[in-house]
């Protein structure tokens, strides 16, 4: 075992090898060796709890045709660190060609990466509820998607990149997207892969950082953006999805050269900020809030901003900075 990863494996890669943990065989046996059919592995962390109260309506629904997959539970640190995957609890599924089709990597993942095929399930009022999952509940979540593996043979990513295809075009990258996005004016074409962010693609495609990754899980504003006019939590839109007329700002694009927005200008000139990492979602919201029909009171300026949160608690100076722009009152600012 000496390919170390630094980032979890996704669907699509193939599974690192390994010899499989034995109870007093000497002979050892490998994980390819279990190729031809489903395997199920499951990488236990010290800390495993996996009562997430989201995970029961993420999984696809049952099958009653495909064969129950063969299960692995792994507690070794070194197996972990060859699936990029370290104190964590991680569940992978791998289908007969030793390719990882399902993922999910607790702390990691909002919800498991699949190229599973899956049915809709017809889900009630009942099965949306939320409760609270047990172990053996998790595990045989995952045995459902596992043995709804498509019949199909999915290559891993570093084999579909090197193998010669006439369905892509010299300059696309296989297994990813040509999209073009309309930032700040300027169209940016990219290469992304269908589950990346625009978060993500704004970041670590484009290069503008403006915009911030928080929670990553639509909670905090920090990501916030304009699309359209409208602010958008880009951790939570693909990339793909947008339409390519769609007109993207971010931070990066508010000021006019040297001239600041007035909204910036005003959060420099009543404080509303401290450590600054959640200031550009804070502005963007704010930006956007002048152009909807929110009351002229500060509490509703708190309420429009509610989705925005600053951890170091500047919201005295942030009403205030948005006030001094909508020429509303202000009354908590200074306190």
């Amino acid at each position: 075992m000496t390919r170390l990863v630094t980032s979890p494996l996704g669907v699509g890669d193939a599974a690192p090898d390994f010899a499989l943990a034995s109870a007093g065989n000497t002979a050892q046996t490998m994980l390819a060796s279990l190729r031809g059919g489903t395997v199920l592995l499951l990488l236990a962390s010290p800390h495993w709890d996996p009562a997430l109260d989201e995970l029961p309506a993420l999984y696809p629904g049952e099958s009653s045709d495909a064969a129950e997959p063969r299960i692995i539970e792994e507690h070794r640190a070194d197996v972990a660190r060859l699936f990029g995957v370290e104190d964590a609890t991680a569940l992978f599924v791998i289908d007969e060609h030793g390719v990882i089709r399902w993922r999910y990597v607790a702390g990691v993942d909002a919800i498991p990466q699949s190229s599973v095929t899956t049915h809709d399930a017809g889900l009630d009022a009942e099965s949306n509820t939320r409760s609270a999952m047990t172990r053996r509940d998790f595990v045989q979540a995952a045995i459902t998607a596992a043995v709804l593996l498509a019949a199909t043979v999915v290559v891993p990513r570093d084999l579909r990149a090197s193998a010669p295809t006439a369905e892509h075009s010299s300059d696309t990258i296989a297994g990813t997207t040509r999209v073009t996005l309309n930032v700040n004016g300027r169209d940016i074409p990219l290469d992304v892969e269908p589950r990346v962010t625009l978060l993500d693609a704004l970041r670590e495609r484009a290069g503008l950082t403006g915009t911030k990754k928080g929670c990553d899980h639509g909670q905090c504003g920090a990501c916030t953006v304009h699309v359209d006019g409208r602010r958008v939590l880009s951790c939570m839109t693909l990339a793909v999805a947008l339409a390519p007329s769609a007109k993207i700002t971010t931070v990066e694009g508010l000021a006019n050269g040297d001239v600041l927005h007035p909204v910036q200008q005003a959060f420099i000139t009543h404080d509303g900020f401290q450590c600054g990492f959640c200031t550009s979602g804070q502005i963007m919201s704010a930006t956007a809030m002048l152009h909807e029909p929110w009351g002229a009171g500060d509490d509703d300026v708190r309420e429009a901003m509610s989705g925005n949160i600053c951890r170091c608690g500047a919201y005295p100076g942030i009403v205030a900075a948005v006030q001094s722009v909508r020429g509303g009152s202000a009354s908590g600012a200074g306190q």
